[in-house]
């Protein structure tokens, strides 16, 4: 794709300004040319643009006669000019002409080089038009191509569903299509199409302002009510353009941070194992030295949380990064619950807590053993994290014709409903502080989320019967 701009401009001065500003910005290249002859010579030497500023008013040529030539070449335009009569604008509409800018100082050629930056992007950018009238149709299409966009269309709803293989990045729907109403299509292109980032924009003649709502009621993003003004369109189009640009660039941030934090991590785990390897080989050469035990101790427990950090840190960043991926076998809940019961045991004793159970012999699932034990032990932790001394917690699990349900329910303080809404998101942490002054980083619940979403199935919570709180997740029977 050319990065090259056409600037029809006969102020040296002003032209090596905004040039200037373009490649600094933007890194596009100006071709400057003084006069419509010069430009003329430009484009006949066979050097492509993807758009072009063009002065109103240029020596030795009549006004507009630069956006003449660019016209007669489809190059896209922009008219950038001192001419602030407020009716010229509409002598020199024209195909090409993306938009009519006047010279108001640093404000406007901003405004131009973000115009520019859009519609260079554009040329990346899929839109499907959706209309059944062949007029309306090549009118729109025609506005998208001079914004620079790929554009398909279709005539009818079945010819649009067929056109979603190319995962259009924009729709745009009229309302009365031969074959569906377009609110009701808008719905089935929301659901089919595999561009997850997809907008869907209606447009119609009828003024009917409740048409309009009802798209947007069925998925659709915005609502365009014919006779349009095209400049109105355009910029209505590429704001959705934008929407979708800024979208990527968060989850492009977003991989980099997971990506980072996976190398953190990994690189934190060698060392974190040589400290507690060391600690513990220093305690048992002096097994007799109390004053060395006590800070030993400390290193190796510091150590240990530190780890079970690392390692959460490392499952969020897998799942986030799309790298999770489940070990599906045919198993027995029971078995996996008893085991987790049996593990947690000795620290529930260190607080005088019962943990007592209602667990049937046998309940047949198809799960991740690792990452199923893994949810049931942060819940089961967390109810001893948050239970006081001298209290009991349950776990239980049920099974009906549609799932299973394991809960686990302690006696604490429970959860206050300002956290309820912050349970599942990660480095959230609850209001209320453990009891035996257990470290919580505020990832467990977020992970435990992600891991029976993975399953289909769902995890809550609810206040426990007898006061304390009550986590729960159910798994779909096979």
């Amino acid at each position: 794709m050319p990065e090259k701009i056409l600037m029809i401009e006969d102020d040296e001065f002003f032209s090596a300004i905004v040039s200037k500003h373009l490649l600094h910005h933007n890194n596009f290249h100006c071709d400057i040319a003084s006069s419509v002859e010069q430009a003329a010579a430009l484009l006949k030497d066979g050097r492509q643009y993807f758009a072009a500023i063009v002065d109103l008013e240029l020596p030795g040529s009549e006004i507009g006669a630069g956006l003449t030539l660019t016209s007669q070449c489809q190059i896209p335009s922009i008219i950038f000019t001192g001419n602030d009569n407020p009716d010229i604008y509409q002598q020199f509409i024209s195909s090409t002409l993306l938009d009519f800018v006047n010279k108001t100082g640093a404000g406007s050629i901003r405004y131009v080089s973000s115009l520019l930056e859009r519609v260079y992007r554009n040329q990346f950018m899929k839109v499907l038009v959706v209309d059944d009238s062949p007029s309306a149709r090549q009118s729109l299409c025609a506005l998208l191509q001079n914004s620079a966009f790929q554009v398909a269309s279709a005539g009818n709803g079945k010819e649009c569903l067929a056109a979603l293989t190319a995962k259009p990045d924009i729709v745009i729907l009229d309302q009365y299509l031969p074959d569906i109403m377009g609110y009701d299509l808008c719905a089935e292109v929301k659901r089919l199409n595999e561009n997850p980032h997809c907008q869907i924009i209606g447009v119609s003649s009828k003024k009917d302002r409740k048409l309009s709502a009802l798209f947007l009621k069925n998925s659709g993003n915005d609502f365009i009510h014919r006779p349009f003004d095209p400049e109105e369109f355009c910029k209505r189009i590429n704001q959705r353009a934008e929407l979708i640009d800024h979208i990527r660039e968060l989850e492009r941030l977003s991989e980099e941070k997971n990506q980072f934090l996976a190398m953190a991590v990994h690189d934190l785990r060698n060392p974190l194992n040589a400290i507690q390897q060391a600690s513990k080989r220093i305690s048992k050469f002096c097994a007799d030295n109390e004053r060395v035990q006590a800070p030993l101790e400390m290193i190796y427990s510091s150590t240990k949380g530190m780890q079970h950090l690392v390692d959460d840190l490392l499952d969020i960043s897998t799942i986030e990064t799309g790298k999770f991926e489940l070990e599906k076998i045919p198993l027995n809940l029971a078995d996996i619950s008893q085991q987790s019961l049996t593990n947690f045991q000795e620290r529930a004793r260190d607080k005088n807590i019962t943990i007592s159970s209602r667990v049937p012999d046998s309940i047949m699932v198809e799960v991740d053993p690792g990452r199923i034990s893994q949810v049931i032990d942060n819940l089961l932790s967390n109810a001893i994290k948050y239970s006081p001394h001298d209290r009991e917690i349950t776990l239980a699990l049920e099974k009906n014709h549609h799932h299973v349900r394991l809960s686990i329910e302690d006696q604490g303080p429970g959860i206050d409903h300002d956290d309820l809404e912050h349970l599942f998101v990660p480095f959230k942490r609850l209001g209320h502080a453990t009891t035996g002054g257990e470290s919580s980083h505020g990832l467990g619940l977020s992970i435990c989320y992600k891991i029976i979403a993975a399953h289909n199935g769902k995890i809550r919570y609810q206040d426990a019967t007898l006061g304390g709180s009550c986590f729960y997740f159910e798994l779909p029977l096979n």
